[in-house]
C-alpha cells in the first residue's frame, strides 16, 4: 500500500531564503502566479573524454545535481523572482532534501512520495561527440492528476506541465487528464513535451490529441518534427498550430520559432552566450518565455527574446539550475 505526504512551506518562506532582484516590481510577471506540475529528479553529470564503452577515464569530472524539468523551470522562474509552486513526487527517503533545495530558490514545493518508489535519476553523459543521457523516472512516473491540489490549479495564472518521467508514465490518457486538470481553474496551460522518447513513446497521434486545452506548447526541434511526421520544420509548426494556439519551437544556437493559426512561423533570433553545457537550457527557456509571458500575452517576440536570455545565462555553467 502506497504512503503519500505532502509538504507545504508557508507562503512566506521563499521570500526569506533568497534576495529577489532590486527591479522585481518592475518586471513582467509579477503578480502573477504559476504552478509547475513535472519530474524532480537526481542528477549524475559526467564530463569525460571517453568516446567509446569500454574505455576508462580515470579523469572524468562527474557531479551530483537536482535536476528533472519541473524543478529545473520552476527554480528558474524562482530565479526570475516570480511565485511559483511546484508538484512533483520523490522517494521517501530525499523528501526533505529536495524540497529545502527547491525552497532556497524561491520555490514552494508540494511533494508526494511512494513509499515503494524512488527518487527518479537521470546521467547525463558529454564527451567532444556530444551528450547522451539516461533516465529512470521512478517517482516522477507515478505523478497523475490526483497528486495537483485543487487549490493550487484554482489560484494559479498558468499552469505548466513538463518531464520526460511524468508525460510517459501513464500514456497518452494521462496526459489528457493532466491537461484536464491545469484547465479546472481556468488558469492558461502550457506544455513541454521534453523528449523525442515521449513522442515515440506515446505515438504522435495520440499525443497530439492529448493536447487539446494546451494554450502554448514548448517543443525543441526534434520533437516538433516527430509530432508532425515531418522533416520540414515550418510544416511541423503550421501542423502544429492546428492543434495548439501558440507554438514555440526552440532550435538552439539558431534560437526559437513562433507559430500561430494562420501566420507565417516567426523566427527569434537565441542571445549570444558562451556555451559550457546545455543542460536544462530549453526549461530555462520556458521559465523566460512564460514569465514575460503572463502579463503580456500578445507581444510574442518579446517573451521569446526573454526566453532566450535566461537560456543564454542557463548555458553559462554545468547544470539545469541557477547557480545558487
Amino acid at each position: 500500500m502506497s504512503t503519500s505526504h505532502e509538504h507545504v512551506v508557508p507562503p512566506s518562506a521563499p521570500a526569506s531564503t533568497r534576495a529577489l532582484p532590486a527591479d522585481r516590481g518592475r518586471r513582467r510577471g509579477v503578480g502573477k502566479r504559476f504552478l509547475v506540475v513535472g519530474d524532480v529528479l537526481d542528477g549524475i553529470l559526467v564530463h569525460t573524454t571517453a568516446s567509446a564503452m569500454g574505455v576508462h577515464d580515470p579523469a572524468a569530472t562527474i557531479r551530483h545535481r537536482a535536476l528533472g524539468a519541473g524543478g529545473n523551470t520552476a527554480t528558474w522562474l524562482g530565479w526570475l523572482g516570480a511565485e511559483v509552486d511546484l508538484v512533483a513526487r520523490t522517494g521517501v527517503d530525499d523528501v526533505y532534501r529536495h524540497e529545502r533545495g527547491l525552497e532556497d530558490a524561491g520555490v514552494r514545493p508540494h511533494i508526494r512520495y511512494d513509499a515503494r518508489a524512488s527518487t527518479g535519476t537521470e546521467v547525463s553523459v558529454r564527451n567532444a561527440l556530444g551528450r547522451t543521457a539516461m533516465s529512470d523516472p521512478a517517482a516522477s512516473g507515478v505523478l497523475s492528476a490526483a497528486d495537483v491540489p485543487p487549490d493550487l490549479v484554482a489560484r494559479a495564472d498558468i499552469v505548466h506541465l513538463t518531464g520526460a518521467g511524468l508525460l510517459t508514465g501513464g500514456g497518452a490518457e494521462r496526459v489528457a487528464e493532466l491537461v484536464a486538470c491545469a484547465r479546472a481553474g481556468g488558469a492558461r496551460v502550457s506544455l513541454d513535451p521534453s523528449s523525442v522518447a515521449v513522442v515515440h513513446t506515446l505515438g504522435p497521434a495520440a499525443l497530439l490529441e492529448a493536447l487539446t486545452g494546451v494554450d502554448v506548447l514548448f517543443p525543441g526541434r526534434d520533437e516538433a518534427l516527430a509530432l508532425t511526421e515531418t522533416t520540414d520544420l515550418r510544416v511541423a509548426v503550421r501542423r502544429l498550430t492546428e492543434h495548439v494556439p501558440l507554438v514555440v519551437v526552440t532550435v538552439g544556437p539558431e534560437g526559437a520559432v513562433l507559430g500561430r493559426p494562420g501566420r507565417s512561423p516567426q523566427r527569434v533570433a537565441a542571445t549570444p552566450a558562451t556555451v559550457v553545457d546545455t543542460l536544462g537550457a530549453g526549461d530555462a527557456f520556458a521559465a523566460g518565455f512564460l514569465r514575460a509571458w503572463a502579463t503580456d500575452p500578445v507581444r510574442i517576440g518579446s517573451a521569446a527574446r526573454e526566453g532566450g536570455r535566461v537560456a543564454a545565462r542557463a548555458l553559462g555553467f554545468v547544470g539545469g539550475r541557477p547557480p545558487a
